[in-house]
């Protein structure tokens, strides 16, 4: 009797997962969210999908969605950096993934500082520094964008926060942290909607990165998501983006520019060789457009892609392929 009333809940417990998961293995959550166009819609979805199968779980799933690799996915993948601070405080940090360009970490980051401030922010980098190569420089730059968050907007500020956190922390990237900072200016997403604070003017393409308040140290940092707001300017013009960017004087500024084009062509080109090849044909030159390639293969990688970036390379032929191979057994050593 005890071993046919277990027999029936284990039927019962296994049709309940088939409910959940009704179309080749699809949870349902997944599904909902991807017929989905609401924000707090698929952001409930996903709360749900966390409670019944937990973070890690959850994780993989999304990674396993087909979800694109956009800035809009990125977000949502927020909400799980926000469910494990909620449970786990600042020891939560090791149950996230570095999948859609780290945005479980960037959510968990941004908590820690809004709860522990400084201090606390310092001790949860050391936490990412101890997770994984590679999770510290995100942590960093998710730590950029809490900054602006933190100072309404204010980017001088914000930047001063990353050098005040560079003091507590060892070996810390500014950079990244910096690049965070100015990327929160472009985007202003964890409001849910673009401040209006931001630092952009609609009649200047190089505002903020030509406002002689911001210290030069600054200035890579800024000019890395300038062409952002280039391209929002010329209305999605890749090829006036690639002239604006030609027209930088500063040489590293001009490939600190160019760079956050290539950056900015990546989610356009849908997962497709093709288009990853056509769309870099708005860069000026040869030896431009075949870096913009190269660094649309990294960007694949970083974002948890790791089949485009193969495919990239094996379209290639001669010194190039060989570069593209030879970075991407980098990024693969680096994951080990």
């Amino acid at each position: 009797m005890g071993r046919s009333y277990l027999t029936i809940a284990v039927i019962i417990l296994l049709l309940g997962a088939l409910a959940l998961r009704p179309s080749g293995g699809v949870p349902q959550e997944i599904q909902k969210i991807k017929n989905s166009s609401n924000t707090q819609a698929q952001q409930a979805e996903l709360k749900k999908l966390l409670e019944r199968v937990g973070p890690i779980e959850a994780q993989e799933e999304m990674l396993r969605s087909g979800l694109p690799f956009t800035g809009e996915t990125h977000l949502l993948v927020h909400v799980i950096g926000d469910y494990i601070y909620d449970k786990h405080s600042l020891d939560g940090l090791p149950y996230c993934k570095d999948y859609f360009l780290s945005a479980c970490y960037h959510g968990f980051i941004i908590n820690a500082l809004a709860d522990h401030g400084m201090e606390g922010l310092a001790e949860a980098m050391e936490k990412c520094r101890a997770a994984a190569s590679g999770v510290f420089v995100q942590c960093a730059h998710a730590a950029g964008h809490g900054f602006v968050a933190w100072h309404d907007y204010d980017l001088l500020k914000a930047a001063k926060m990353c050098d005040e956190l560079g003091e507590k922390v060892k070996d810390f990237p500014h950079f990244n942290c910096y690049d965070g900072v100015f990327m929160e200016n472009v985007w202003g997403v964890h409001d849910g909607k673009p401040s209006e604070k931001r630092w952009i003017k609609p009649d200047d393409i190089y505002y903020p990165c030509d406002d002689p308040r911001i210290p030069e140290k600054y200035l890579k940092g800024c000019w890395a998501d300038q062409a952002t707001i280039i391209y929002q300017h010329y209305h999605g013009d890749l090829e006036r983006t690639a002239e604006a960017c030609d027209m930088v004087e500063n040489a590293e500024y001009r490939d600190t520019c160019y760079n956050n084009l290539y950056r900015q062509i990546h989610p356009l080109t849908e997962g497709r060789v093709e288009k990853v090849l056509s769309l870099c044909t708005a860069a000026t030159g040869t030896e431009r457009q075949n870096e913009c390639i190269l660094t649309n293969m990294t960007s694949y990688w970083s974002v948890g892609d790791h089949k485009m970036p193969y495919k990239i390379c094996d379209t290639l032929d001669g010194e190039v392929q060989k570069e593209c191979f030879m970075r991407l057994e980098a990024m693969v050593g680096l994951t080990k």
